[in-house]
Order: C-alpha cells, then structure tokens, then sequence
C-alpha cells in the first residue's frame, strides 16, 4: 500500500530540516528562493538524503525546484512532480 500525508507550516526552510531529521520521508516545492532552500538542502545531504540538485549559475538569481527525500522516496516524488512542475 501506498499514500501519503500533505503537510504545509508555511517555512520551507523548517521543513527541510525536517526532511533531515527523519520528521519527514520527503518535501517538494515548485519555486524556492535560494536563501530558503540551500542549507537545508546540504542538511539532508549530510544525513543520507536525495535533493534535485539545483543549477549553480542561476540558483541564486532565480531559485530552484526542491524535489528531496529519504531512501526510496525521492524517486517517487521526483516521477510524481515531472508530470506537475513546469522545468
């Protein structure tokens, strides 16, 4: 069986972390603002994480998809999100 819980506290920064921490399995957003987004990302890096990597030559001037997630669930996100997200 499969499913999943949406879950949104309005910081994408915290739930990040939260990724990292094993809180959560995974996190997608379409947009974030590198300043929100690129520490949390190594966090979950650092713990074993997957993370879309983002492009270093315009991630600070506009942003990036996040696309992350524990063993065997980055996959599945990032397939669920190539049929939603724009590239």
């Amino acid at each position: 069986a499969e499913g999943g819980v949406f879950f949104r506290n309005a910081s994408g920064a915290l739930m990040l972390a939260y990724v990292a921490s094993g809180r959560l399995l995974g996190y997608v957003e379409e947009h974030m603002n590198a300043w929100d987004c690129v520490a949390g990302m190594l966090l979950i890096e650092e713990a074993g994480g997957t993370v879309l990597k983002a492009d270093p030559k315009t991630v600070l001037q506009s942003g990036t998809q996040v696309i992350t997630g524990g063993k065997g669930v980055f996959s599945k996100l990032q397939a669920l999100c190539s049929g939603v997200f724009t590239p």
